[in-house]
């Protein structure tokens, strides 16, 4: 499971100059800060690389829970079927010839084309085997022969999924990159959330002199 980690370095110092229960409050203030920050720019970092819609990578990103001196958030594991990456059903190729216009056969029709889907951002894969049937809730899925047969004899088939967003940010092709992303953007965010509370602080005790 991949993580983010958030060191904060230095407050042992500041604690000699400044009111304790302030530090805590500014260390609260700038995780709150920084967690919320996360999951806009995990989605955002997902979306300018895979063929996924926002919205629909925000809803496998749950959280943040603040705890203490720590927030998590939880990336899901359940894959996207290959619809949601713009799957295209292929043409069938008949392969037969064409019926010419009064002078027998005519030529061959062309061959048609494999379906495909987009995982990665202008990246089209083929999904040569892979056809759109209805499922039991109604919705078209995209299915292809898997191993084995049923117990009437037909071959077994089996949904086509995409990577899910928890492999995408720990194990994915640029999930060194995203968790980069994230952290540069919450270690913006702390240190702004952080400061902020600091000079809310500094502007009561002024103003009480």
């Amino acid at each position: 499971m991949a993580g983010v980690t958030l060191e904060i370095k230095g407050l042992d110092q500041m604690i000699k100059f400044t009111d304790p229960k302030t530090i805590d409050r500014a260390v609260r203030g700038g995780l709150t800060a920084a967690a919320k920050s996360a999951t806009k720019t995990a989605a955002q970092s997902i979306g300018q690389r895979y063929n996924l819609q926002a919205r629909r990578i925000k809803q496998d990103i749950s959280g943040p829970y603040i705890r203490g001196d720590e927030a998590t958030l939880i990336f899901a594991s359940r894959a996207p079927t290959i619809n949601q990456f713009g799957f295209k059903p292929g043409t069938r190729a008949s392969g037969a010839p064409g019926l010419g216009r009064g002078r027998g056969w005519g030529k061959p029709t062309k061959a048609g084309k494999p379906g495909s889907a987009a995982i990665f951002k202008g990246q089209r894969v083929k999904y040569p085997t892979s056809f759109l049937a209805l499922g039991a809730g109604g919705q078209p899925l995209p299915l292809r022969a898997g191993k084995g047969y049923t117990r009437t004899g037909k071959r077994r088939l089996v949904v086509g999924y995409g990577p899910s967003i928890a492999r995408i940010f720990d194990s994915g092709r640029y999930g060194h990159l995203i968790r980069a992303e994230v952290e540069a953007e919450i270690s913006r965010r702390f240190v702004a959330g952080f400061q902020r509370v600091l000079d809310s602080a500094a502007r009561g005790y002024g103003g009480q002199g």
